[in-house]
């Protein structure tokens, strides 16, 4: 029986897999044959693109700017993470503080990222904190609402139990309301990690001369459209491989 279920599992992966290839050569097919019919400063052809990709990363500059991108939207994502979790959990358990802070948390999360650009530029003047403050203060709501959902959702016969127990308060966070926010904060985890790496990009685009974004800003005024192409494919692949890397690692 064994056997037999892990035989299914490998073929469902298989088909997973070779579903996903398919749907990234059609789109590629598709991007070629439109490509065709325009010049390359309007659409570059796939092969001119990921020639592209090849010749800057045979540059030292090209892994600068990826590092550079990858310590400012680390840091900012794992900060957000904390203090999101924190105030996720101190608002799930006390009814009075999620009352107080309910409202400036979806003022938050309504917030357009340009804003937080364009004050973080004020603020800071241009450094790398723009980058750090931007992707911090936009996801942090995602992760302090569902880690107090995560917290809302405990099996009210754990919390009694923990009161039969008389367990401090300290191991009754640790042990049980935790637990049971896992599931929600690992959700919260992988879709902000995405979400981060476009936010980054855009903040360094407006405002640094260094990054991923930087290296858009700049193909964008030598008018290199296949350089905005090729820059946004390695964003979306080390957003698409953060967050498959992350998933994998927490579940």
């Amino acid at each position: 029986m064994k056997n037999s279920t892990s035989s299914t599992k490998n073929t469902a992966d298989n088909n997973k897999y070779k579903y996903f290839a398919a749907s990234i050569v059609g789109f590629i097919l598709i991007w070629k044959i439109i490509s065709l019919n325009y010049k390359p400063i309007i659409l570059p052809s796939p092969e001119m693109t990921f020639l592209n990709i090849y010749q800057k990363m045979k540059t030292i500059s090209f892994w600068l700017n990826i590092s550079y991108s990858f310590f400012r939207i680390i840091t900012g994502y794992l900060l957000s993470m904390v203090v999101g979790v924190f105030l996720g959990t101190v608002m799930g358990l006390n009814e009075k503080i999620n009352s107080l802070l309910s409202p400036l948390i979806s003022i938050l999360q309504t917030t357009p990222n340009i804003s937080w650009i364009l004050l973080a530029i004020i603020w800071f003047g241009l450094n790398s904190k723009i980058i750090i403050f931007t992707i911090f203060i936009s996801i942090l709501p995602i992760f302090v609402i569902n880690s107090s959902e995560g917290v809302r959702s405990t099996d009210i016969n754990l919390i009694e139990i923990g009161e039969v127990y008389k367990l401090s308060t300290l191991d009754k966070v640790l042990k049980i309301y935790f637990p049971s926010a896992k599931p929600y904060i690992i959700s919260a985890s992988i879709i902000t990690i995405e979400r981060a790496w476009k936010i980054g990009a855009m903040a360094e685009l407006l405002s640094l001369e260094t990054g991923i974004g930087s290296g858009l800003y700049w193909a964008r005024n030598n008018l290199e459209t296949e350089g905005i192409f090729a820059w946004t494919i390695v964003l979306i692949l080390l957003g698409y491989t953060s967050s498959k890397l992350l998933k994998k690692i927490l579940t």
